[in-house]
């Protein structure tokens, strides 16, 4: 029997750690349906808090836990995400978790399995040990995450990131593909594959890329570069000419390239393209509009070099991106 260690900080996600419980759980009641004859557990979870000995959400449900003062090492440790909207809130949660920190660098130093995702990535990221390697995090948190840790290879076009025994994953719902990978590591390919069928969960683990949305992303305030951002919302579909950007807000290329970089970790250009495919996006899910008349309506006029656009941007065509997520496209399919 592996014993799977989950830590959890006040404020912490709720539905998740149960479902990384009830994960584990339905292994189990798989793992002993394949070995009628086997009486042990394939998992065993214990809970850790990093206050006392319950934890409580926000709806009052409580659950009991051990205190993480006295933590017995496992064969893995899983570190639960929590409520956090905005940078003072995940300022709040770094400064709290540090005595998470050196209960994982020696579960590292013995070799075990270390997993997070969303904003529990901040708290692993603080222990130094994504240092120099790759990882993802929650998507609209990415370029807090890069001011926090810089050292950390931050890779968003991935669900999942799996680099020697640490796994990282996305946005909140991503601990179901992380528990896969983890599960992965933990038993075999062949009993992984059929859980990943019984739970419907895709075991190829597919990208984040088709979820961002640039508006939500947190990024360094800059009241300069927050003004051309709100102006180019308004203006998206206007032939771009950084010259008269600088012209309108009365600063230079060198300047607002600088700043633009700094504030959101990528160029005017880049920004604006980012825009243009999210209302792409919106043409895609919400119209039947054909994809040569979006591309117009954006501020194009070269449909093959947009579409290799949307592409880069999202892993998906504009083609197969209206068939996942289009409301007007399935509507007129059930017609």
């Amino acid at each position: 029997m592996k014993t799977i260690n989950i830590i959890a900080t006040p404020n912490c996600v709720f539905s998740s750690l149960t479902g990384i419980v009830d994960f584990m759980e339905f292994c189990n009641i798989f793992w002993r349906y394949l070995h009628p004859d086997c009486d042990e557990k394939l998992f065993r979870c214990q809970i850790y808090s990093t206050e006392g000995e319950e934890l409580k959400s926000a709806a009052g449900i409580s659950i009991k836990a051990k205190n993480i003062m006295d933590y017995t090492p496992g064969d893995a440790v899983f570190l639960v995400s929590i409520f956090a909207h905005n940078r003072a809130h995940m300022e709040a949660y770094l400064n709290s978790c540090h005595c998470v920190t050196e209960v994982i660098r020696q579960e590292h130093q013995q070799g075990k399995l270390i997993a997070s995702y969303c904003t529990g990535t901040f708290g692993l990221a603080r222990t130094g040990v994504l240092n120099d390697i790759p990882a993802t995090t929650v998507w609209w948190m990415k370029n807090l995450f890069s001011e926090h840790f810089p050292d950390v290879q931050l890779k968003m076009d991935e669900l999942v990131v799996v680099h020697g025994n640490i796994i990282t994953g996305g946005a909140t719902t991503s601990y179901f593909s992380v528990c896969m990978a983890l599960l992965e590591k933990l038993t075999n390919d062949i009993f992984a594959t059929q859980m990943s069928k019984l739970l419907l969960l895709d075991k190829q683990r597919l990208s984040q890329q088709p979820f961002i949305d640039t508006a939500f992303i947190i990024n360094k305030h800059d009241a300069l570069v927050e003004s051309i951002q709100a102006w180019m919302m308004k203006h998206y579909a206007e032939p771009f000419s950084l010259d008269a950007i600088c012209e309108q807000f009365a600063v230079t290329k060198r300047t607002l390239i600088r700043r633009f970089k700094n504030a959101c970790n990528e160029t005017p250009l880049n920004y604006l393209q980012k825009i243009r495919v999210e209302k792409a996006k919106h043409y895609l899910e919400s119209t039947n509009l054909p994809v040569e008349q979006i591309v117009f309506k954006v501020g194009y006029e070269d449909v093959a070099s947009f579409r290799k656009l949307f592409n880069n941007h999202t892993q998906l065509s504009p083609k197969n991106y209206r068939e996942r997520f289009g409301f007007a496209h399935t509507e007129a399919q059930q017609a």
